[in-house]
């Protein structure tokens, strides 16, 4: 009778694993070989879009919303301006747009131009140098609202064997290069506070808002190819490379 429980329990648990390994139906499988895998991936985007707004943990889908950047992040730009960022939030990243994407699936090269409408931010940060020649120091929150960013992004795949022999995805390179358009940017509590410095720097900022982003885009664009190839190797990791490819 032990035995039979045994054998039971084990059949059991390899049939909850099959189950939790199979491909859900928001996942639109693209084939290895479709002459039209751009567009059949670009579907599949679009098919898991709102899981990606909400998040799915059960099969390890997180929420874009908000995006957490949860790296230290920090930068010493031209001028000796230090900037450190902490805790940053960012919304809208679901709302991405694939305007072109290239696929050699020989290679697991992906590349693709994607436009960002709308990111709004927030956190904290530490700043100490100088901009525009005018000096800057202080911490405390930061808020941003970013308009219409181009990114430029190439992703590199690779396959690696499980412990039961069979291929697994794994994105071993994101790289993002992010262009702003329009934004804006609010520092608060410049100079410990001073309310007229304060909003001076931050003018200053904001009418050379293309000048100061220059400094900020290399954190920007880490963090957030840091961020998704983290949700992208959760997403993938569960799935065999057949699953997710098949050749037929």
């Amino acid at each position: 009778m032990a035995h039979g429980r045994i054998l039971l329990l084990v059949v059991c648990s390899t049939i909850a694993c099959s189950f939790a390994t199979d491909v859900p139906s928001f996942i639109h499988v693209c084939k290895r070989n479709d002459p039209q895998i751009e567009e059949c991936i670009k579907k599949s985007v679009e098919e898991i879009r709102p899981k990606l707004v909400t998040g799915v943990p059960e099969f390890n889908i997180p929420s874009l919303e908000p995006l957490l950047l949860k790296e230290l992040v920090a930068a010493e730009g031209a001028g000796g301006l230090k900037v450190t960022c902490h805790n940053i939030k960012a919304f809208g990243a679901s709302d991405f747009v694939i305007q072109k994407l290239r696929v050699d699936i020989s290679t697991l090269r992906f590349a693709m131009d994607i436009l960002l409408p709308h990111l709004y931010i927030e956190g904290t940060y530490e700043v100490d140098g100088r901009v525009l020649l005018l000096p800057i120091k202080g911490n405390g929150p930061l808020t941003g609202n970013f308009t219409d960013a181009l990114g430029s992004v190439k992703v590199q795949g690779d396959l690696f064997k499980a412990d039961d022999g069979t291929d697994h995805l794994h994105l071993s390179e994101f790289r993002m290069r992010i262009a702003i358009r329009q934004g804006s940017l609010k520092l608060e509590n410049l100079f410990g506070g001073d309310a007229t410095l304060g909003t001076v720097v931050n003018n200053a900022i904001n009418n050379n808002f293309d000048a100061f982003i220059k400094e900020l885009n290399p954190l920007i664009e880490k963090a957030l190819s840091t961020a998704f190839m983290e949700i992208g190797n959760s997403i993938v990791k569960p799935y065999t490379y057949s699953q997710l490819f098949p050749e037929s």
